[in-house]
């Protein structure tokens, strides 16, 4: 007979307690707790005869394997992922509704070699094929699964033996053996949980669409990101600009980013995008200039925006679009009590252009750069790429990487960087 069990579990960090409380004792959220009945089969629980064959293995004993790798078309991309799929390896890919997870996941599969499983759980075949056919890939590996049924998935996989997997998407998964309907946070995790299982047990790699809260989190319990092998996000930088980031990876690393661009024929890497968001540059604007960002191994080249307005109530207002609000402030400071630059009558707003996120420190030379060029009404010549740290003593630190972020900066045109050592000579050897 099956045992229903009744506890209550946090929408926030995942925590389970048997009590319903207000608060989540785990992560401290307010009205989390949700109640939840689970029944298990006791056929899901280990038998004695595992327990008691389980033992421990000597760490000298272990056979060293190289771990293998799927490799698709998209350098870019495998770079983001470490240098492909891992074999076994089991990874979450999030992302605004609509933001390609689903064509970037059907591109990937296409273009494997081997044999790999579509397994569609909100499409029907149909629609799962015309996207595969407008993209255009290789067809004659790729089977495609309509089902939400984890147990009929499991089945399919093991008749098939694919060496790649992708699930779309986890939330519309659901194991009948717990009665709670499919993108619950028993579901989600039960099934993710069980995937995780079949990818080390088969040596298979997963890739599993899941969706995003308001917030842009993954959706489903917090747990959810610590039982895969890696998180990536799919961002939205513009109407057709796209940046897969990694946030977790246990097979490479988390620096590395893909810039992509979503086309008639589906999403394509950008073979040079350096200069990709310096497309449609105002030059001789008051206000602007060009700094670069370093993502991994690649810099991008950035324009900083801003606008100083004088202020019509009693308190400034400070907003920054894709820079980091705090730095904001730190650099305020700076060029008033170093550079004798005062803006504490004024509404400060700066931006990063083509919607961009660069929060690194290297960007606020160009912050104050832009900061004092707006103000004077003077324009930065076209030539300038500013980028440094700035410290409270007024200090400008170049960064490790400030020779590499040189020359790509020299291969897009501009050859004029700042060589002083303090923020109000900078000002005078940009602006003068």
């Amino acid at each position: 007979m099956a045992k229903s069990t009744i506890y209550y579990v946090c929408g926030e960090c995942g925590h389970e307690e048997l009590k319903w409380s207000g608060q989540c004792p785990n992560c401290r959220a307010w009205n989390t707790m949700k109640e939840m009945k689970i029944e298990r089969s006791a056929a899901r629980g280990m038998s004695k005869a595992a327990v008691s064959s389980a033992k421990a293995v000597r760490a000298s004993e272990i056979p060293s394997n190289v771990l293998t790798r799927v490799n698709f078309s998209m350098p870019m991309v495998e770079k983001v992922l470490g240098g492909g799929i891992a074999q076994g390896g089991l990874f979450l890919f999030g992302g605004d509704p609509g933001v390609g997870k689903s064509t970037l996941l059907l591109k990937i599969a296409s273009q494997v070699k081997q044999k790999v499983l579509y397994i569609s759980a909100e499409e029907s075949l149909e629609q799962v094929k015309d996207r595969a056919v407008r993209i255009g890939g290789n067809l004659d590996n790729l089977f495609f699964l309509a089902e939400s049924n984890l147990d009929a998935i499991v089945s399919v996989i093991d008749k098939e033996q694919p060496i790649l997997v992708v699930v779309d998407s986890i939330q519309t998964v659901y194991d009948p053996a717990f009665p709670s309907t499919a993108g619950s946070l028993v579901q989600v995790r039960e099934c993710t949980l069980r995937l995780q299982l079949l990818a080390k047990q088969k040596n298979i790699s997963f890739l599993i669409v899941s969706h995003v809260t308001k917030d842009g989190n993954i959706a489903g319990p917090r747990m959810l990101e610590h039982i895969v092998d890696g998180v990536f996000y799919l961002e939205q930088e513009n109407e057709d600009m796209r940046l897969l980031r990694a946030v977790k990876n246990r097979f490479g690393a988390t620096t590395e980013i893909a810039v992509l661009q979503m086309r008639s024929q589906g999403i394509a890497e950008v073979p040079q995008p350096e200069g990709i968001f310096l497309v449609d540059r105002v030059v001789g604007v008051p206000g602007a200039v060009v700094t670069t960002v370093a993502e991994g191994s690649r810099v991008i080249l950035v324009e900083i925006e801003a606008l100083v307005v004088a202020t019509v109530f009693g308190y400034p207002r400070r907003s920054a679009v894709g820079l980091h609000p705090q730095r904001l402030e730190l650099i305020l400071a700076a060029l008033e009590r170093r550079a004798k630059v005062s803006l504490r009558n004024f509404d400060v707003f700066v931006k990063a252009t083509a919607g961009f996120v660069a929060r690194e420190a290297a960007t606020d030379l160009a912050v104050a750069l832009a900061l004092v060029s707006a103000q004077q009404n003077k324009p930065i010549p076209s030539r300038w790429c500013v980028f440094g740290e700035v410290g409270l003593l007024g200090e400008i630190r170049q960064p490790k990487d400030a020779s590499t972020r040189k020359k790509a900066a020299q291969g897009l045109g501009f050859n004029k960087f700042v060589s002083s050592k303090y923020l109000s000579e900078a000002i005078k050897e940009v602006l003068s």
